[in-house]
């Protein structure tokens, strides 16, 4: 992976800390523990951790081999591996819960991806097994030509980390620009973004076969409104 991501890597924790409402409606789309849990682009691991502390069963996916070891340095007997999310039926494994948070999912390339990605999960669950997932609300997004995400600080270790967004209606993609300042270092990164609407994200779900398909405007599980909600929180049953 780039120097970018193994810079980011470092600051991982400082950038996406682990909230309190992410992880309890985690806790409440899976059940009480044990519970088989797959983290999906899991980052540096935060949210495995604290659920493996909690008692639950913890597999944990990225495709950058320096979160992947920045998680096994937290727990090294959570299984960590380093996958594509296009490839987590190579797990040969059956979840109770499956959740891709952090607006991962959008890095795959088209719908025909997150499609695959979406029916992967569904082979992936036990009976009554759900699926947690959450993107940037990109109804509102594209509709009101946002340009920028919120910028993140945090002074515990002089940390900015700017977000932009410039969406190439040619080639229906955001151009993602990230701007990483810390300890009087920069770094950047550039990426394109796949910005799915709600409508076809239900679409693809009810293609890859899940039944009860619920839509939040947050992780408090508020209404979802596509002018106005910031994310799109997505909790759906096989």
């Amino acid at each position: 992976m780039s120097k970018f991501y193994k810079e980011i890597s470092k600051y991982y924790d400082y950038i996406f800390p682990v909230k309190d409402v992410k992880f309890n409606l985690i806790k409440e789309v899976s059940g009480d523990y044990p519970k088989d849990i797959l983290d999906v682009a899991c980052g540096s691991g935060g949210y495995s951790k604290k659920l493996r502390d909690e008692g639950y069963n913890i597999t944990a996916i990225d495709l950058d081999e320096n979160m992947i070891n920045k998680l096994k340095e937290k727990d090294s007997e959570i299984d960590a591996q380093v996958l594509n999310m296009l490839e987590i039926e190579k797990l040969n494994k059956k979840f109770d819960t499956i959740f891709c948070i952090g607006n991962s999912l959008v890095h795959l390339n088209n719908d025909e991806e997150i499609g695959e990605f979406l029916k992967s999960c569904n082979n992936s669950l036990k009976t009554e097994g759900r699926m947690l997932i959450q993107i940037v609300n990109y109804d509102r997004v594209l509709a009101k030509n946002i340009k920028y995400l919120p910028t993140i600080k945090n002074k515990e270790v002089n940390l900015v980390f700017e977000r932009y967004y410039d969406y190439l209606k040619d080639k229906h993609k955001i151009d993602f620009s990230t701007i990483l300042k810390v300890e009087d270092r920069k770094f950047e990164n550039n990426v394109y973004l796949h910005p799915i609407k709600s409508k076809g994200m239900r679409s693809l779900i009810e293609k890859a076969g899940f039944s009860s398909i619920k839509f939040y405007g947050n992780f408090d599980k508020g209404e979802y409104e596509p002018m106005k909600s910031f994310p799109l929180v997505i909790v759906a049953e096989k």
